[in-house]
């Protein structure tokens, strides 16, 4: 089974002796997964009373706390992004209802500034957590954070790196959106520093949803470009939209349906958030279904890789039996982690 994760700290939700004990589970990094997948995975871990918009809700909110305290402390925008993957993965496996959001997104922060080599201590994260959450508060005193705390915070460190299986590449979007529109650029005559500009924001944004377990980073990159010239042609007409006659899928590596998915979810992202915005957003969508439906279904596509990327709604009933996941995310079996295997 390559469903990761370790002992809750909290209460686990089965006790021991309903759990099944012996077994051997073989753990290895899965960078991105399917929408049925990532739906499996939100309906096995049976968040309670957590439906799934306010779950959507509370991941918005967790990812612009960490995008604060990272802005705080004065982090570079990948150190951000990475401590946004991580949260979004360690909430894959894990309830909101089990786990604080905020101490995990400080758990993230942590894990992140050490991945991406801008270390920072974890009192210096404490104190920005504070200023970020109580803004109107004196400074918090680092030799005030209790040790419980602190110890808390290092748990929670350990569960996450077992949730990564501690694989801990991270490629982001960012670099991708800037080699894309130096390439429209040399294919066409447009504003490419405003189109870099807003592409880059909305890459940004994008880390306010789980689109960095679905796609990888270059699709992203596709998406945001995409979007960001729909947006600059609503703002002025005379800007240069892309053309809808380019193989923009084959220019940029990926499906033309994913460009679109990724479209489709940060306008998602706006028009839930209650943009000003919203009708403009809202006529985007409309724009970008009506091309899907002129271009029609992928013909390369097999029935078997569609319904997997569908958006269709799986619930698992196990009638209070343990189900995978709860069993994964306990202490009673050996964990073996698989690493990909290297030619030397």
């Amino acid at each position: 089974m390559s469903l990761s994760g370790s002992s809750p700290l909290t209460s686990a939700p089965l006790t021991p002796s309903k759990l099944i004990s012996g077994y051997t589970y073989r753990r290895r990094f899965r960078p991105y997964f399917t929408k049925r997948q990532l739906n499996t995975l939100a309906s096995l871990k049976g968040s309670g009373s957590f439906s799934s918009s306010r779950e959507s809700a509370t991941r918005n909110s967790s990812c612009k706390f960490i995008q604060q305290v990272c802005n705080k402390i004065g982090f570079p925008q990948n150190t951000t992004s990475t401590a946004q993957a991580l949260y979004h993965r360690f909430y894959l496996y894990y309830s909101v209802r089990d786990y604080m959001p905020q101490d995990i997104g400080i758990t993230c922060i942590y894990v992140a500034c050490k991945i991406e080599e801008t270390v920072k201590t974890l009192k210096d994260i404490f104190v920005a957590a504070h200023s970020v959450r109580h803004p109107a508060n004196k400074e918090l005193d680092p030799e005030q954070i209790s040790e419980d705390r602190r110890r808390r915070i290092i748990l929670y460190e350990k569960l996450l790196l077992e949730t990564l299986c501690f694989d801990f590449q991270q490629r982001h979007p960012f670099e991708y959106v800037v080699k894309f529109v130096k390439y429209i650029q040399q294919q066409r005559e447009l504003d490419g520093e405003s189109l870099a500009r807003k592409a880059y924001m909305l890459a940004v944004d994008s880390y306010r949803t789980q689109m960095c377990m679905e796609y990888p980073a270059h699709t992203i990159a596709a998406g945001c470009v995409h979007l960001a010239s729909m947006m600059l042609k609503q703002e002025d007409k005379s800007f240069q939209e892309l053309s809808n006659d380019q193989p923009w899928d084959q220019f940029f590596c990926s499906r033309m349906e994913d460009i679109e998915d990724v479209c489709r979810q940060i306008l998602d992202l706006y028009i839930h958030n209650g943009s000003k915005h919203s009708e403009q957003y809202t006529q985007m969508k409309i724009k970008i279904n009506e091309q899907a439906q002129l271009r029609g279904p992928d013909t390369n596509m097999d029935d078997i890789t569609r319904r997997e990327l569908s958006t269709e709604q799986k619930t698992w009933m196990f009638e209070r039996a343990p189900t995978p996941l709860d069993i994964v995310n306990t202490a009673q079996h050996t964990v073996i982690y698989e690493f990909p295997s290297t030619s030397i």
